[in-house]
């Protein structure tokens, strides 16, 4: 989730910022995972990143292995989950009231100003939204998983894998973790619905950037 918001955030809002046949471009890209089976999204993941893949031989030459580690696993959750927040927070960004930036800017403020004290406190709403759709959706994988980084016990295996294999084990242990899961999603979730209701009953003004006097 770290990942997920600190690159996906400014590549939103910059998605959102472009025009609109460039803009349609990468929104594609973007929801391509979505609709990808994931079992295509773990081989794809392989063939870039396992050792005989695109990119595996250069990385393995750097003494780095990927799949079938913890990196993997962080590599398919992101990859599968990030879509769902960054589709969200481009919509987000797409509904702020173009006048705002423009006029933060004409009052001195900077492109990575307006972003922070403009863009992000207005479309917070929605990247909040992003925040746990993604969220949910990174506890709940396990085609690209168990394709990319495999099911090893203390190494690689998460929740959703373990109640896989604890399913022909032991159906109690399975029950009790999806349990867990149950309960740690539907927290989020609420979380981000009371924050959400809490921001936009808030009468706390925006942080614009500060004015300036014009001179003549």
């Amino acid at each position: 989730m770290a990942l997920i918001i600190l690159f996906g955030t400014p590549a939103a809002y910059w998605i959102a910022t472009r025009g609109s046949r460039l803009r349609d471009l990468l929104v594609t890209a973007v929801e391509l995972p979505l609709v990808l089976p994931p079992a295509v999204a773990g081989i794809g993941l392989l063939a870039a990143f396992g050792r005989l893949g695109l990119l595996g031989g250069t990385i393995e030459a750097l003494g780095i292995d990927i799949a079938f580690t913890k990196v993997a696993v962080v590599l398919a959750v992101t990859f599968v989950a990030s879509p769902f927040y960054l589709r969200t927070a481009v919509a987000a960004f797409e509904s702020i009231d173009p006048t705002l930036p423009a006029a933060a800017r004409t009052l001195g403020a900077g492109p990575g100003r307006v972003f922070g004290r403009v863009a992000l406190p207005l479309a917070a709403g929605g990247l909040g939204a992003g925040a746990a759709l993604a969220f949910a959706r990174g506890i709940g994988e396990f085609g690209a998983t168990i394709m990319f980084a495999g099911s090893l016990q203390g190494r690689t295996q998460t929740l959703s894998l373990a109640i896989y294999e604890q399913f022909d084990l032991d159906f109690d242990v399975a029950l009790a973790i999806s349990a867990v899961l149950v309960v740690v999603s539907g927290g989020v979730l609420l979380s981000v619905k009371l924050l959400t209701r809490w921001r936009s009953g808030s009468s706390t003004p925006i942080p614009f950037a500060p004015s300036t006097r014009m001179s003549t």
